[in-house]
């Protein structure tokens, strides 16, 4: 593989990672709203659906972030 496909290849892979490490920041401000601070979500007033949307948030976020790890970091074990 020629170097330039490689470095296009990791950085694919880092906007990956980023991406959903990015995602799973974002789900847990929001579980930390919900749970320390629910005045702050003012505008839904069904707290538990909020919970539930933000935790599967979450936990797509960390599967993608897994699956990507477990099948693609001995290509780029220097990465993250």
């Amino acid at each position: 593989m020629s170097t330039v496909v490689s470095v296009v290849n990791k950085n694919l892979y880092v906007a990956a990672l980023s991406h959903y490490t990015a995602l799973a920041h974002e789900a847990k401000a929001h579980l930390e709203l919900c749970f320390n601070n629910p005045v702050a979500v003012g505008d839904h007033t069904d707290l538990m659906s909020e919970i539930k949307k933000w935790t599967r948030n979450l936990a797509e976020a960390e599967e993608s972030l897994s699956t990507l790890k477990g099948h693609f970091t001995d290509r780029h074990p220097t990465v993250i």
